[in-house]
């Protein structure tokens, strides 16, 4: 690679990555901060805990990985230093965020179709500890898989259990989960339907906590969804590019080729910069505490919303 591309293409990407640092660890760490305080009362505490961990990875994607990569490619620009590659600490640790963040979707969408085909057995069994121990281990395996680097394994077949690891699978596993939870749902909603049709007497009632208890499956369910939608767009174009450099041995070296590569890998951290947007917006309590927390919204309305929250809690809990 000639010196001049080089220093050209670690400057380009050093600059982005000092900017990601302030795009993702500024937005994650004040949704921490909310989750943490949680002045309304009313966050789901199994959802929270997916949340929770998710926003962390996201904060150590944004506060170390992208600090450090920044950093190697300012090196590599302006003192000299070698083209940041695999093996080296930053993209190590890349490894650890990215892959966590991508089987902790996994995993959430697998616990939101538990929650929706059997109900009462979630509320019964699955408990805050049992998901902070299933994500535990999963940021657990992913550094010990991001440290396999270092044991002298082959590059390409690292890679290449990488990509099957955690993108063939994960795709594959919460296809199926969110094909079922659309079917089970629709289903419900046909059941539900013919229950107050049978039942019109008191269908007021049965009405408007269906239509509550519907709706809150749908928004957590739906917001899953996108977590997992933004996450498969920052992985394909390095899925793309790990591909083309696969199957096209004439394309290694190429210009287009460093630089696709350069630019897929910035594009795999917009997942960790669009969550806190994505859940800030579709989840209206969280929005709500955010606002208290940054001191946006009055007192007043505080309480107001804060009582509305608890009795509708009560009120979908009574439901289920």
């Amino acid at each position: 690679m000639e010196r001049t591309f080089e220093k050209s293409l670690c400057l380009g990407t050093g600059i982005i990555f000092a900017a990601l640092i302030f795009m993702i660890s500024i937005p994650n760490a004040m949704i921490l901060v909310t989750l943490y305080r949680n002045p309304l009362r009313c966050f789901r505490k199994t959802f929270t805990v997916f949340l929770a961990f998710i926003t962390a990875t996201d904060l150590f994607v944004g506060s170390v990985v992208c600090t450090g990569e920044a950093i190697t490619r300012f090196l590599c620009s302006f003192r000299g230093k070698q083209f940041p590659g695999e093996g080296d600490i930053p993209t190590i640790l890349g490894y650890i965020g990215i892959n966590s963040s991508i089987l902790m979707v996994t995993a959430m969408s697998v616990d939101r179709l538990v929650s929706v085909v059997c109900p009462h057995f979630y509320l019964n069994t699955v408990k805050p500890k049992t998901l902070v121990l299933c994500n535990s281990i999963i940021v657990i395996f992913s550094a010990i898989f991001a440290c396999l680097q270092l044991a002298g394994i082959p590059i390409d077949v690292y890679i290449s259990i990488d990509i099957h690891l955690h993108t063939t699978f994960p795709l594959i596993t919460t296809s199926l989960s969110y094909l079922g939870i659309f079917f089970v749902l629709r289903k419900r909603a046909r059941v539900d339907f013919q229950r107050r049709e049978a039942n019109s007497t008191n269908a007021h009632l049965g009405d408007m906590r269906a239509i509550t208890r519907v709706k809150r499956e749908r928004k957590f369910v739906t917001t899953s969804f996108l977590i997992l939608l933004f996450l498969i767009i920052s992985i394909i174009p390095y899925f793309a590019s790990i591909l083309v450099e696969a199957n096209c041995s004439g394309c290694r070296g190429k210009k287009w080729l460093i630089v696709l590569r350069e630019s897929s890998v910035v594009f795999l951290f917009l997942n960790s910069t669009v969550n806190p947007l994505l859940t800030t917006f579709r989840i209206n309590e969280l929005k709500h505490s955010l606002r208290i927390v940054i001191r946006v919204q009055r007192q007043e309305d505080v309480s107001s919303f804060g009582s509305s929250v608890q009795q509708k809690t009560k009120r979908n809990t009574a439901s289920v």
